[in-house]
Formats: C-alpha cells, sequence, structure tokens
C-alpha cells in the first residue's frame, strides 16, 4: 500500500513539474517570412539558401538528380528520392546558427553550388526563408542556345551575389522607402534600375496600405502609349483617359513573399528584356497589382535607358 502511494504521489506531483520545465521546441509562426524563387542555372554562381529550423526547403531541378553532398552532413540534411527524381529537400538539423554548402549534380552533368545560412531557432523580426526554389536551364528564361556549356551568362559574377540576387538583398536593406499613391490600397516604392547586357533589372517595394490581407500578383512590364486608344487600365472608369500598353516580356521575377498582412511589406525584383526603342510619347511602366483589384493596378515609371551594372562595365558591355 505504501509503494503504491509513493507512486501516486510521484505521478501526481513530479512528473507535472517535469512537463513544465521542460523546454518547448515548437517554432514561432511569426519570424518567417516564405519565399518562392525561380532561378536559372549558372555553374558561376553560388546561390544562399536560408533556412530555419522546424522548416524545410525543396529544390526542383529542371531534369532528375544523380547526387546530392552537404558539406556538413551533421548540421543540415538533404533528401533525395527516386520517386521524385527532380527534387531535392534541404533542413538545418540543429537549433543553433550554421553554415554550410551543398552540391547538387544532375544526369546530364549540370551541378549547381549553395550556401546554406541558417540563423538557428532564436526568434525575431520576420526575416525571409526560401520554402521553395525552382531552377530553370538558362534557354527556359532567354532565346538562346540550350547547351549549357556554352551559355554562361555575363551578368553572373565570378564570386558572389549575382546582379539579381544582390538588387534583391539591397532592396530589403532599404529601411524607409520612399512610397508612392499612400492613399490607396497598397503603396509601392521603386529601388535600384540597372541595365544586365540586354536585360533591365528593377528592384521594388510595396506596401499593404489595407485594413486586410492582400496577394501581390507577379509584377508585369508595359510600353504604354497615352494617346493611344483603348486600355487595360481602369476600365471601369469611362471618363478615365485611355491608355494602350503593349506588354513586355518578363524573364523571371522574385519576393519575398507574396501574401501580406495588414501593415505589412513585400521585396521584389523583376528582370525584362527592354524593347530595342519606343516611340517619343510612349513610357515603360512597372506594372503591381493585387488579386482582388486586378483592374487597378500601381504604376511606376521606368527609365528607358539604365546605366549598366559594374560587372557589365567592367566586361565592356
Amino acid at each position: 500500500m505504501k509503494h503504491k502511494l509513493a507512486s501516486l504521489i510521484f505521478l501526481g506531483v513530479v512528473v507535472p513539474a517535469m512537463a513544465q520545465q521542460a523546454p518547448s521546441r515548437s517554432p514561432a509562426t511569426n519570424d518567417v517570412a516564405p519565399v518562392i524563387s525561380k532561378l536559372t542555372i549558372s555553374a558561376d554562381t553560388v546561390t544562399d539558401l536560408r533556412l530555419k529550423p522546424f522548416y524545410a526547403a525543396t529544390i526542383r531541378m529542371p531534369e532528375p538528380v544523380s547526387s546530392v553532398v552537404v558539406g556538413a552532413p551533421t548540421l543540415f540534411l538533404a533528401e533525395h528520392n527516386e520517386h521524385e527524381p527532380d527534387l531535392v529537400v534541404v533542413k538545418p538539423i540543429t537549433a543553433d546558427p550554421a553554415v554550410s554548402n551543398l552540391l547538387i549534380a544532375t544526369k546530364s552533368g549540370l551541378v549547381v553550388s549553395l550556401r546554406l545560412l541558417s540563423d538557428g531557432s532564436a526568434s525575431g523580426s520576420a526575416k525571409p526563408v526560401d520554402f521553395v526554389l525552382i531552377y530553370k536551364r538558362r534557354g527556359s528564361f532567354l532565346i538562346g542556345a540550350m547547351d549549357e556549356a556554352q551559355t554562361t551568362p555575363a551578368h553572373a559574377p565570378k564570386a558572389g551575389l549575382t546582379p539579381y540576387e544582390l538588387a534583391l538583398r539591397e532592396q530589403t536593406q532599404v529601411t524607409s522607402p520612399a512610397w508612392k499613391d499612400e492613399s490607396g490600397a497598397i503603396a509601392a516604392s521603386m529601388g535600384m534600375v540597372t541595365g544586365d547586357g540586354d536585360d533591365v533589372l528593377v528592384a521594388f517595394s510595396v506596401l499593404n496600405n489595407s485594413s486586410h490581407w492582400v496577394e501581390i500578383l507577379p509584377p508585369q512590364v508595359e510600353l504604354a502609349n497615352p494617346t493611344g486608344k483603348g486600355s487595360k487600365n481602369n476600365t471601369e472608369d469611362g471618363k478615365t483617359k485611355k491608355v494602350l500598353a503593349d506588354q513586355v516580356a518578363v524573364l523571371e521575377f522574385r519576393f519575398t513573399q507574396q501574401k501580406l498582412a495588414p501593415g505589412a511589406r513585400v521585396d521584389g525584383v523583376v528582370r525584362f528584356e527592354r524593347p530595342d526603342f519606343k516611340q517619343h510619347q510612349e513610357r515603360l511602366q512597372l506594372v503591381l497589382a493585387t488579386a482582388d483589384a486586378v483592374n487597378r493596378p500601381l504604376l511606376l515609371e521606368l527609365p528607358f535607358t539604365n546605366q549598366p551594372t559594374t560587372a557589365n562595365l567592367k566586361s565592356g558591355n
């Protein structure tokens, strides 16, 4: 009887006390800004993959993967399943800050190199975390040869970030953007605009001014003629001056997130191939809109001629 009484006391007092003292390992829900990215494969570029404990990142290759190598397998786990030959799943397996690298090779010989970055499980302000990274062949975005060995992109420097990645990183570091149209549901701010060979890179930010969540649609670029007839914008207002606009092909874009809470901000970058020429009255403009008000976009006028990136200046492009 005494032994049973002692056991009941232990179960009723000691075990609940241990459960209360056990540290919680659940992830914070407000310290992660999910990012979905599309990148072009480049043998001369190392891509940063931003990770977080309790979250997994999915990397999709354009063809079946043959091998995956992690520099520090005690810090990061990379999984590849033959039933999903194009996918690699990566996640940190330590709650402490960690850095390593990852190499992915495909059956045709393509190789991508990534730097794995995890700031640990410490909570704080929302930071970008890569959830999905989709790699495409260069021929999938740009018109040109499909032979990867002959299509080393001119915009990729030998070391460090590409101009595309650098534009997004610098935009995320702008603390007080100059917002345009703060009276509307969304406000926008244009950042760095640079020429990269035949392409143009535009960094931007969008702010949710409304009292509800909004979803930012993929950015578009138009060549608008204010003197034309017909309109893609403000079609519900018959008194609004009509604008004829031709679409400019967007090659790739990247958001830090697409769904914004009230008062939240998203940073992004878009790459497009600029037309060779335009008429004097035509305007090149970036078009930003939300899913619930696609007929009321926010327009940011872009310069037609842009300063080349540092890499292109050095190469004489």
